[in-house]
């Protein structure tokens, strides 16, 4: 029989439903493969396997109304998870314990998941290479030259080499996005409001945490992808963000997608390639695409920093001495020189671009209610790329220009894959209008049911 690592965490659900498998199979099968695989990639820094047996010995007991009864979990290190540290690859919080798990966690715990460990981040979550002085460095499994993404890098990681059905991450500039991407799996993330992001810690959250971070699953499949959306939906009124909206809408409006292959600035071929491929694809599943793009593109592409500046100059530039990460002190220090000054004027006025660039979207959508744009703009990242360049900042608001602003405006994409180039896993961003995920979802499916779901991989290290 295939190994319950193989299979998706609904079908493994659904084998621990009809008792075709126990949990404390599917656990010590899991626990096996982290002890074959990541000692190679590094991606879950710390082990939880007494907690997830003995988790397994319980949940024998009854998992029949349970939507992902027996499969497995793995929870991010910047992420609250008693009883568990919540340490963000920093040195001196590598105790720090918190009072109380996040709402997003014990959703999926509460659906029948088993945590079997937590997985890596770079310091603070603030890089897009996953490598910190407390864990060490993520390294992609298909190839040791490129890198694993970040923030949730090992989050992608263990997705992608079957050390867990489903992994919890976060977004704020692409940190579930990347890490699906350059390690080939489904990253989603939600409109803002769409699932608890705040709310398990006391500390206050800047305009860009509060208004542009979430939490998103990252999977192999569009089941597992959606079902770990649904589990971590619930409700949390302690996060004053939070909206309880539906899960669920009809087909509403034209299945038109807009395809960007051209934005003003340098798309690589492959790239290009890729996009047009996803359009023949939705074309077979019925689709009417064109090859088109949004409006206000040259405010859209510097929003994000425009609107991050009070946040990472005023707030993260003066933590660095006491975070102590020399990579997060080299990347952050360089990058900060590619944003504006930090004045109220700078701000007032990024508010009222972003308010302007949502109206014309949202007219946008009403016509494309899917688009398809690059994840990135260029195949692949090179490891540490971060660190390797002068300019790493100025290439990163260009390559990743599509990932990053699209947190500025909250509204929900879904990081797919589709196939490789040289090696390196490719993909496309599907984004839509806000609150409308089920587009997402629907199209998704429909590519999936074309180029297949994707399996685990061996490292290539």
């Amino acid at each position: 029989m295939t190994k319950s690592w193989a299979l998706s965490g609904t079908e493994v659900s659904a084998l621990v439903r009809d008792r075709k498998l126990s949990v404390t199979e599917v656990v010590d099968e899991h626990l096996a493969r982290i002890d074959a695989v990541n000692g190679d990639v590094n991606a879950i820094v710390l082990r939880t396997d007494d907690d997830a047996r003995s988790r397994a010995r319980k949940l024998e007991e009854g998992t029949a109304e349970l939507p992902l009864g027996g499969a497995v979990l793995t929870t991010k290190i910047n992420t609250d998870h008693v009883p568990y540290p919540t340490d963000n690859g920093i040195k001196a919080l590598r105790d720090a314990v918190p009072a109380a798990t996040h709402a997003s966690v014990t959703g999926l715990i509460d659906s029948g998941m088993v945590m079997v460990g937590r997985t890596n981040s770079p310091a603070f979550a603030m890089r897009g290479h996953t490598d910190n002085e407390l864990h060490g460095e993520t390294l992609n499994p298909h190839r040791p030259d490129i890198s694993c993404g970040g923030s949730s890098g090992g989050a992608g990681v263990a997705v992608a080499t079957g050390m867990c059905h489903i992994a919890q991450g976060n977004d704020v500039a692409g940190s579930v996005r990347w890490p699906a991407y350059l390690n080939g799996v489904l990253g989603l993330r939600p409109t803002i409001g769409r699932m608890p992001t705040g709310g398990s810690s006391p500390i206050p959250r800047g305009w860009t945490a509060s208004m542009m971070s979430t939490h998103g699953p990252l999977a192999r499949t569009m089941d597992d992808l959606r079902a770990g959306y649904e589990a971590m939906c619930v409700s949390n009124w302690k996060d004053p963000f939070w909206v309880p909206a539906t899960t669920s809408f009809g087909h509403v409006g034209t299945k038109r997608v807009a395809l960007v292959v051209e934005d003003g600035s340098f798309i690589d071929p492959v790239i290009v390639a890729t996009i047009r491929k996803v359009g023949s694809l939705l074309e077979d599943a019925g689709y009417d695409v064109v090859e088109t793009a949004p409006p206000m593109l040259d405010i859209f592409f510097s929003l994000w920093r425009r609107l991050s500046v009070f946040d990472i100059r005023l707030g993260l530039i003066p933590m660095l001495p006491q975070i102590d990460d020399a990579g997060l002190k080299s990347v952050i220090s360089a990058w900060v020189q590619t944003f504006p000054e930090a004045t109220p004027e700078t701000h007032m006025k990024a508010l009222f671009d972003r308010d302007m660039l949502l109206r014309a979207w949202n007219q946008f959508f009403d016509e494309y209610p899917l688009v398809v744009t690059p994840m990135l703009t260029i195949p692949t990242l090179e490891r540490g790329y971060d660190v390797r360049y002068p300019d790493a900042g100025d290439r990163f608001n260009d390559f990743g220009r599509w990932g990053i602003n699209l947190s500025a405006i909250g509204i929900p994409a879904l990081a797919f894959p589709v196939g490789s180039h040289d090696g390196a896993p490719l993909g496309v961003q599907l984004m839509c209008h806000a609150w409308r995920e089920d587009h997402l979802f629907d199209a998704g499916r429909a590519l999936e049911d074309r180029l297949g779901a994707v399996g685990p991989i061996d490292p290539k290290l």
